[in-house]
């Protein structure tokens, strides 16, 4: 199996010598040579977000079984999608010979917005760095965007999440790939954490911001989150429900009741995280009356139980 690496202008070596360093355990624990990889770039020389230079060639020498490409964007989503943008024109002849060549293509952490905008991810389900799901979701509505997902396999096509989702897609790839059995002895060898399946533990509040009227939103959420509806908004805003829901569509592309619900849930990890108090009193506290219905809503939205929620970022400790 021959594994092509592309390497943008910055990118996170931690993700790039991950990948590699497994291909190369699993090659030791077989005794053979199952995959064989190199690194790709646009540029004469590939230097990481954190300065370290990687050789690379300007296209692959052989045949790819399969093509990862690797992205290193920041938290400003306007700046990353303009790098995104100027990234697809440069990778594009590769990600069109891997297609032809019918190699199974992986994109982490933004390179997601790559697939999408050479059209690869229309009508296919795909994920995304948490950060910009709602900018994808309003640019490429012809995608069935899931941005709580760390990884999402559609076909031959790979998404996933933030940067270090990449090593959950490492796994899936491995694994689907055939060596199974390869991947289990290399994560016991190099003692690789329980695969995620969810980005939601990792949001943090407020990211996304970036009007006024976002902010302000939040600012009344955050100081009264029990009482939280439609009316309560528009009185504390001076405006009438009806205008206000408008704005809410014409600005948020959201409902009012689906950002109060996005309120409430955004709390409730904040506890679940942050505090040791019962899912009931987290239910109760952030405006639900009912803790087995706010369970299954919780679990509907974020792929995790409450409970399970917590134990992904807050894991028991053992008992000595």
């Amino acid at each position: 199996m021959h594994i092509v690496l592309y390497l943008p202008e910055a990118f996170y070596s931690a993700i790039a010598s991950a990948f590699v360093e497994t291909l190369l355990a699993i090659n030791g624990v077989r005794g053979d040579k199952a995959f064989s990889f190199e690194f790709v770039s646009s540029n004469d020389h590939a230097c990481s977000k954190s300065g370290i230079i990687y050789p690379v060639k300007s296209r692959p020498s052989r045949k790819m079984d399969v093509l990862v490409l690797l992205t290193g964007v920041g938290l400003d989503v306007m700046e990353s999608v303009s790098a995104l943008e100027e990234e697809s024109e440069r990778v594009k002849p590769l990600v069109l010979l891997a297609k032809r060549q019918k190699a199974r293509i992986a994109a982490t952490c933004g390179a997601s917005y790559i697939l999408a905008r050479l059209g690869l991810l229309n009508g296919r389900s795909a994920t995304i760095s948490w950060w910009l799901g709602k900018e994808v979701k309003k640019t490429f509505p012809r995608v069935k965007w899931d941005p709580a997902r760390i990884v999402v396999r559609d076909g031959s096509l790979y998404t996933t999440g933030a940067a270090f989702a990449g090593l959950e897609l490492i796994s899936k790839l491995v694994i689907d790939l055939g060596f199974a059995t390869e991947e289990r002895q290399v994560r016991k060898l190099m003692v690789l954490p329980p695969a995620r399946e969810s980005q939601d533990p990792y949001e943090v509040p407020g990211l996304e911001e970036s009007t006024s009227f976002k902010k302000h939103l939040r600012q009344l959420a955050q100081r009264n989150l029990a009482e939280l509806d439609l009316a309560f908004l528009a009185a504390k805003l001076n405006t009438s429900p009806r205008t206000l829901s408008r704005r809410f569509l014409d600005e948020l592309q959201l409902t009012p009741g689906k950002w109060i619900q996005e309120q409430r849930l955004e709390a409730a990890r904040v506890l679940l995280e942050s505090t040791k108090l019962s899912v009931s009193e987290i239910c109760f506290r952030v405006g639900y009356q009912d803790s087995a219905s706010f369970g299954r809503l919780f679990a509907r939205v974020t792929g995790l139980t409450p409970g399970a929620f917590r134990k992904e970022l807050r894991p028991a400790t053992r008992s000595r």
